[in-house]
């Protein structure tokens, strides 16, 4: 039976990911370090509060770990000059000799073209456009050489 108490316990290990203290935060006592050690470990191997943390740790790793879609789209943005970065200036200005006022300028700039070149390198790698392994079609071209190639007179009196 999946309890409050045991919710309680799960969130808290969650959190800091120690048992003992989770318990400790969930309201359980014991005596003896020993006897608290001992109930943390039973409720990480009780079945529910196992199968909550699990549920929980998946759908926490599901939020934080990048889609292929959200990728591309990124990469596009990019590409096509929709993303911006952050740039900082400083900006000094003085009234008198030697007194100055500097102040923060943050500005939203557009990416560098070396940026939307390897946003669109990356891009076709995953879309696999540079893959060199592919199974296409090759041309192959043949050169048939009929020049000479010994007794060559590469002097001349045509240079006057």
């Amino acid at each position: 039976m999946f309890t409050e108490r045991k919710k309680q316990f799960a969130d808290n290990y969650l959190v800091c990911f120690n048992a003992t203290e989770a318990a400790k935060k969930a309201g359980y006592h014991s005596t003896t370090i020993g006897g608290l050690r001992k109930k943390a470990f039973m409720l990480l191997k009780d079945k529910d509060v196992a199968e909550y943390i699990k549920e929980r740790l998946k759908e926490k790793e599901d939020q934080d770990i990048i889609k292929a879609d959200e990728l591309q789209k990124f990469l596009s943005n990019c590409i096509r000059g929709i993303e911006t970065e952050t740039h900082h200036f400083v900006i000094r200005t003085s009234e008198k000799a030697g007194t100055f006022n500097d102040e923060i300028i943050e500005r939203q700039c557009s990416l560098k073209a070396r940026d939307k070149i390897k946003a669109a390198e990356l891009m076709a790698k995953i879309l696999k456009l540079m893959d060199s392994n592919t199974n296409q079609d090759r041309v192959k071209i043949v050169f048939d050489s009929t020049v000479p190639t010994k007794n060559i007179d590469i002097s001349s009196d045509d240079n006057d």
